[in-house]
């Protein structure tokens, strides 16, 4: 009896050991930062749940300046290249806009006084852009041409009306994607467009991108992205953007999120995620993706993020940018403010009649749209539980030595 009594001492300590020893591998393992690339599907999906959160949450009757007119349009925007269906908001946004047009195609939209003073220019690109993807003419749009009162705004175009002190700098990217979509419509599109990086290039004074109350991966993710087509056709925009892709990856800690003040950032996470997604590789864009997820997604409400543990609305916009774009760079599309294929496409069935019965954009997502036109609490969510491998070889490792205790009592009873 001794001699089995001290084999199933040394079985047990055995076993513990090897459990000390394998434990702290699984731990590791499991807690190690999260490069898995999702799906598109799954990308797809949250972005989705983010749309049917800001089309709730966003008035569409109250555009009329140059603030609420820009949040609007880019929520309206991403929202459609998300696939979700918007059209109810779209033909609310379309009759506020109608108002806001002049029959000469200028725009009648309100600048804030305390807001730079070119900023009508980012009204008039996020316009063209949202009348792109809603399949309508912006030549002939309720009769008014908004192209050529845009092309005739580019003709007196100068680099000081694009610098900081006139033209806030999260909105040269937009009104980059503008000039660059509708270039083939537009006489003045080269001259702006040079006028424009010319502008790009004096805000990344340094090797750290875009400098606009100093560097950040706000700053980087909310403009670079928009520079992509240019990022392939010029060196210097090329070098620019290198180099502040090297400091805006620097900011990520290894969870994937990005800290500021000492404490983590839900905005400056969800833009680095549209720079990454943009510029580099697919392991920096995952990690971030999956920080974004894991830390700041609303437990309270569908499509909401979080800032400092309270929904946000305006970190839930910033989501929406970052989701969007790394959904476009998941399904190796442009950049989803590109809209020279809706433009084209529009064009080509207004000047051919003739070999397309309709008038429409041929819509890239209408599968996806109409396999999720609602977005209610059935969705699925990207955020799923790790699965606690070391939990389970404890539990294992406990169950062996409940049946060695029980042989061991079996054992005495019967050597009493």
């Amino acid at each position: 009896m001794n001699i089995y009594k001290k084999k199933i001492t040394a079985l047990l300590v055995s076993l513990c050991l090897i459990c000390m020893s394998i434990v702290p591998v699984f731990a590791e393992t499991t807690a190690a930062p999260d490069t898995t690339v999702p799906a598109a599907g799954i990308v797809r999906n949250e972005a989705q749940l983010t749309a049917s959160y800001l089309m709730a949450n966003t008035d569409f009757t109250q555009i009329s300046d140059t603030s609420t007119f820009y949040n609007a349009s880019r929520n309206l925007l991403l929202s459609i290249r998300s696939g979700y269906n918007c059209s109810e908001q779209v033909n609310t946004y379309l009759n506020s806009v109608k108002a806001l047009v002049n029959t000469d195609g200028t725009l009648n939209i309100e600048n804030p006084s305390w807001a730079e003073p070119n900023n009508i220019l980012s009204s008039y690109a996020h316009l063209l852009m949202v009348l792109a993807v809603t399949g309508n003419d912006a030549s002939d749009f309720n009769g008014a041409d908004i192209v050529t009162a845009f092309d005739k705004i580019l003709g007196t175009l100068s680099v000081t009306d694009v610098s900081s002190a006139n033209l806030n700098p999260y909105h040269i990217g937009t009104f980059y994607s503008a000039v660059y979509s509708y270039k083939p419509q537009l006489q003045n599109a080269d001259s702006a467009i040079a006028i424009i990086k010319s502008g790009l290039l004096a805000l990344c004074d340094s090797d750290n991108g875009v400098n606009y109350w100093g560097n950040s991966a706000d700053n980087n993710g909310l403009v670079l992205p928009l520079f992509s087509s240019m990022y392939n056709s010029d060196e210097n925009v090329k070098n620019k953007i290198d180099s502040a892709s090297v400091y805006t990856k620097s900011l990520l800690n290894e969870n994937g999120v990005i800290v500021g003040w000492g404490a983590p950032n839900s905005d400056s996470t969800a833009l680095a995620l549209a720079f990454y997604a943009q510029y580099c590789d697919s392991a920096v864009a995952a990690l971030t993706y999956n920080g974004l997820i894991n830390n700041f997604k609303s437990a309270s409400n569908n499509g909401a993020f979080t800032f400092s543990g309270s929904d946000s609305l305006f970190s839930t916009q910033d989501a929406m940018i970052g989701l969007v774009t790394y959904l476009y760079a998941l399904e190796e599309k442009s950049n989803p403010f590109d809209v020279s294929y809706e433009v084209k496409a529009i064009a080509d069935a207004k000047n051919n009649p003739a070999e397309d019965s309709s008038s429409d954009v041929p819509d890239e997502d209408s599968t996806e749209a109409a396999t999720s036109a609602s977005t209610d609490d059935n969705k699925t969510s990207a955020q799923t539980g790790d699965i606690n491998i070391y939990l389970y070889i404890l539990i294992a490792c406990a169950g062996a030595a409940s049946m060695i205790s029980a042989v061991i009592r079996s054992k005495c009873r019967e050597n009493v």
